[in-house]
């Protein structure tokens, strides 16, 4: 049979008292602050899992964003070509147009810078010959020394 004796009996009443005061003032506590610290990771991992999903709205939006505004660069470069090209094509047209007028302007000038001039020598072959008809006149030389001084006359006039 077995023995019971008296130390067996202190050494398991010792053994439940330790158990019932354990498990009163440490086991409680360390079970509470188990399930405290389970709650606490649990709830920051929703935490980051939320801020994960958020971080990733946040970057697609960027990514919306900056997508939009390389489109929108694009057209303004786009315009401001358009602007330009437009802008240099007017000042191309007025130019040549501008050109165009100079030229016909220059060319009106010319025609009658020339008409002058040619009323001018008209008007001095006019007189030269009214000189020289008047000296033929005057002199009333024979018909051969008459042809001699027309043709000195004429060479004169031509070497001026």
């Amino acid at each position: 049979m077995v023995n019971f004796n008296a130390t067996l009996i202190a050494q398991v009443l010792n053994f439940l008292i330790l158990v019932y005061v354990l498990a009163k003032f440490a086991y409680k506590p360390v079970v509470r602050i188990m399930d405290e610290r389970k709650n606490k990771i649990a709830n920051d991992l929703d935490a980051a899992e939320k801020a994960k999903e958020e971080a990733e709205a946040v970057k697609a939006q960027y990514a919306d964003k900056l997508a939009n505004a390389k489109q929108e660069a694009q057209a303004i470069i786009d315009n401001a070509r358009k602007t330009a090209q437009a802008a240099h094509d007017k000042i191309m047209a007025e130019t040549k147009a501008e050109q165009d007028q100079v030229m016909a302007s220059a060319k009106e000038a010319i025609a009658l810078e020339k008409k002058k001039a040619m009323d001018d020598i008209r008007t001095q072959v006019i007189s030269l010959s009214m000189i020289a008809a008047s000296k033929i006149v005057e002199q009333k030389l024979g018909s051969e020394e008459d042809k001699k001084m027309a043709g000195k006359i004429v060479d004169s006039i031509i070497s001026k």
